[in-house]
């Protein structure tokens, strides 16, 4: 079982605090190119004061730096890049794992999981915004802009997997995995992973836009969905899938104002209601719930609140 690989290796509090630093450190060397290149345009062009600087910090618009966006994107993956790193080393070396151990507990990785996931969550995705579109046409814009998009396109299917598939590895494999160490249960390395989750992703530019606790609630259920189907398939693939599919469909079909994701995608949103998205959001995850218990004879969620052993892999419900 997935869950029972938090036992292997070592373990103790100390190592995850410190392989968190350590990760969150690689995360803001990553950023160095990009803050280099923030610092040399905003010290050599006296025209940009500090009100300049905080909008590029709340839009992320790399035009104002006079990058194109496809670069500006490029630097943005890089930072996970060298996070993704930075988790390869504190799990070998630090927790004497295997980095597979987060991903699945066979012998290889199921890549048509990873490939399904994907798949399915993008018709979900594309499904739910062309409904969106129908009910407001007035709020999208449709660009072709082909020598961006198209190098926007290889950038996204090539590179931007190194970043959802960070945030899965950390979030859902080692964040989790070390809280099931100590709680010994599902549902509470469900739960903080999710919440933890959340608050990372507090500083996105859309925070500020569309408010602290609306965005919130929406990362928290986007993390409870990806630990959900993490826990029931007894694997990440499928969650690696989603996740990719979530951030590619954002960076190269359909993105909005204020988004993280400021790249030249084919349609953009000029008003987006956050509590209408966050309703699509459990809609779709909902009906890729149903499949999936359908296609794969998930266990029911009574088993989230089983308790997790490390004798023989065994997992023993509560009350048992």
């Amino acid at each position: 079982m997935l869950l029972n690989q938090s036992f292997k290796g070592l373990n103790e509090l100390w190592r995850y605090l410190i392989g968190i630093l350590i990760v969150f450190c690689f995360y803001f060397l990553g950023q160095l190119p990009l803050y280099g290149i923030v610092f040399w345009k905003f010290s050599s062009d006296t025209s940009l004061g500090e009100e300049a600087l905080a909008q590029f910090e709340s839009n992320l618009d790399f035009e104002m730096l006079g990058l194109n966006k496809n670069i500006g994107f490029l630097l943005l993956i890089l930072m996970f890049g060298f996070a993704l790193f930075g988790l390869y080393l504190v799990v070998k070396y630090l927790h004497q794992k295997d980095l597979k151990t987060y991903i699945t507990s066979n012998e290889r990785i199921d890549f048509r999981k990873i490939f399904f996931g994907f798949g399915l969550w993008m018709i979900i995705s594309v499904l739910l915004e062309a409904i969106s579109y129908l009910l407001s046409p007035e709020t999208y814009s449709f660009r072709w802009v082909p020598d961006s998009f198209i190098p926007l396109l290889i950038i996204s299917i090539v590179f931007l997997p190194i970043q959802t598939s960070f945030e899965e590895l950390f979030f859902r494999g080692y964040i989790m995995q070390g809280i099931t160490f100590f709680a010994k249960n599902k549902w509470l390395p469900i739960l903080l992973s999710s919440i933890f989750f959340g608050l990372v992703h507090g500083t996105n530019p859309e925070v500020a836009k569309y408010g602290f606790w609306t965005m919130q609630f929406y990362y928290i259920i986007a993390g409870l969905f990806l630990a959900l189907i993490t826990v029931l398939d007894d694997g990440l693939e499928l969650a690696l899938g989603v996740h990719a599919a979530t951030n590619i469909f954002g960076a190269t079909l359909f993105t909005y104002e204020g988004s993280v994701l400021q790249t030249d995608s084919l349609f953009i949103s000029n008003e987006v209601k956050p509590w209408l998205m966050i309703s699509g959001f459990i809609i779709g995850a909902s009906i890729f719930i149903f499949v999936c218990f359908k296609k794969y004879a998930w266990p029911s969620f009574s088993t989230l609140l089983d308790k997790v052993y490390a004798d023989n892999a065994e997992i023993t419900a509560i009350g048992q």
